[in-house]
C-alpha cells in the first residue's frame, strides 16, 4: 500500500474549527470536537499506511493540550516553543509581563519537518494539515517533485483557508473524516434497560440488568454498579421498586460491599451472601463516580476536566487519575469525540476490566 505522510498545523486546525462554530449567541465558537484516530482510520481507509512517525503535528502546546482528540496516540508530536528569550524581548518590548513570541515559527518548524522527511523517509503521499496561505508554496514544491499532494483543511468555506488551495490541490474537510454526532434526545445505544424502561414493569430493567451481570461476571454484583448504569436517580427509584415486591435482595458481602441479587437465587429461602471480585467491587466504584461526573458536565468537557474530576471523586494522585482516564478511555467508557456522554453498559464494563488485565 502506499505510505502517507500527514503534517499538521495544529493551531491553524484547532482555531479555524472554534471560528466555525462561532455563531450570535456564542461569537468565539466551542471548543473542537477532534477524534486523531478516525482521522487515521479515514485517511488509511481511502490513501494508504499512516504511521506516527509519519504524522506529525507542530504547536506551542504551552497553549493546547496534545492528549487532545488521543492526538498524541497516533502522531508524533512537536513542541515548538517560539517565546523570545529575555534578552531578546527586553530589547523588543520594555514592559514587564509581556510573552513576544515568534512570528509564524510553528509555520516555519512543519515546513522544516517537511523537507528533513522528504530527505530521510520519503512518503508516496504528502497531507499538509492547514489552510495557511504560506503552505501554498511548499505544495507546489512537493508536487513539482512528484510526490501526490493533498490539503487538510478545518473549513473549505473559511476566508483564511487561502484560495489558491481550494484552487490547485485536492482538498479533505476535517469534519469529513470525523464520526457522525449522535442525535441529542437519543440515549446511547446499548443503555442498560433502555427496552424494559418503556414497559408497564419499570423494574424489571433492574432485574434484567442483576440477571445479565450475574450471568457475565460470575461473582456478587455491587449495588452501585447497578445504579450507575441504569443512571443514578433512576436506579436508586428502581433499585427500591424491585426490593419493595421481592424481586431482589440488598446485602453487605464479607468485605463490606453492598449487594444486589435475584429473590430466585436464594436457596432454603435464605439469601446467599457471597465474595465480591477485587475488580468488580472497582469497576463499581469507578462507573459511580463517572456517573456522579456526568450528572454535572460542562457543556464541552475535556480530558483535563475528567482526570480532575475522577481524582477528586476517588480520592486519587494525578498519576492514578491519568492512568484510570486511559483506561476508560480504552473501554470505550470515555470517548475523546462525546467526553460529553459516558457511555455506562454492561459491555463497558466487561472491556474495562479487561483492559486492567
Amino acid at each position: 500500500m502506499p505510505r502517507v505522510a500527514l503534517f499538521l498545523d495544529f493551531e491553524n486546525l484547532y482555531t479555524t474549527l472554534k471560528r466555525r462554530t462561532a455563531s450570535a449567541r456564542n461569537p468565539y465558537g466551542y471548543s473542537p470536537r477532534m477524534d486523531f484516530p478516525a482521522l487515521v482510520r479515514y485517511i488509511e481507509e481511502r490513501y494508504g499506511t499512516l504511521a506516527p512517525e509519519d504524522f506529525i503535528a507542530v504547536a506551542n502546546f504551552t497553549h493546547y493540550n496534545p492528549q487532545l482528540g488521543g492526538l498524541n496516540r497516533v502522531a508524533t508530536v512537536i513542541d515548538a516553543q517560539s517565546f523570545m528569550g529575555p534578552q531578546v524581548r527586553r530589547r523588543v518590548q520594555r514592559s514587564h509581563g509581556k510573552k513576544w513570541v515568534i512570528r509564524d515559527f510553528a509555520d516555519m518548524r512543519l515546513a522544516f519537518e517537511v523537507g528533513r522527511h522528504v530527505a530521510t523517509r520519503p512518503a508516496d503521499i504528502y497531507i499538509l494539515g492547514s489552510g495557511d496561505e504560506a503552505f501554498t508554496a511548499l505544495g507546489r514544491t512537493l508536487r513539482d517533485q512528484g510526490f501526490q499532494v493533498l490539503f487538510l483543511v478545518a473549513d473549505t468555506q473559511s476566508s483564511s483557508t487561502d484560495a489558491n488551495i481550494l484552487e490547485e490541490f485536492d482538498v479533505l474537510d476535517f469534519l469529513v473524516t470525523q464520526p457522525a454526532p449522535e442525535p441529542e434526545e437519543e440515549e446511547p445505544s446499548g443503555r442498560a434497560g433502555d427496552a424494559a424502561a418503556k414497559t408497564a414493569d419499570p423494574a424489571a430493567a433492574l432485574v434484567d440488568l442483576v440477571a445479565a451481570l450475574r450471568r457475565r461476571l460470575h461473582t456478587a454484583i455491587p449495588v452501585n454498579l447497578v445504579v450507575a448504569l441504569l443512571g443514578l436517580e433512576r436506579g436508586a427509584q428502581l433499585l427500591d421498586q424491585a426490593s419493595g415486591q421481592g424481586r431482589v435482595d440488598v446485602w453487605d458481602s464479607p468485605e463490606g460491599v453492598r449487594c444486589v441479587s435475584l429473590q430466585q437465587e436464594r436457596m432454603f429461602g435464605q439469601v446467599q451472601k457471597m465474595p465480591v471480585r477485587a475488580d468488580v467491587a472497582e469497576a463499581a466504584r469507578v462507573f459511580f463516580a463517572v456517573a456522579s461526573v456526568a450528572q454535572e458536565l460542562p457543556s464541552h468537557p475535556d480530558r483535563a476536566f475528567w482526570r480532575k474530576a475522577l481524582r477528586r471523586q476517588l480520592g486519587l494522585s494525578n498519576k492514578e487519575a491519568k492512568a484510570l482516564l486511559q483506561r476508560l478511555l480504552a473501554a470505550g467508557v470515555l470517548h475523546d469525540a462525546r467526553l460529553d456522554r459516558p457511555r455506562l453498559t454492561v459491555e463497558g464494563v466487561e472491556k474495562f476490566l479487561r483492559a486492567a488485565r
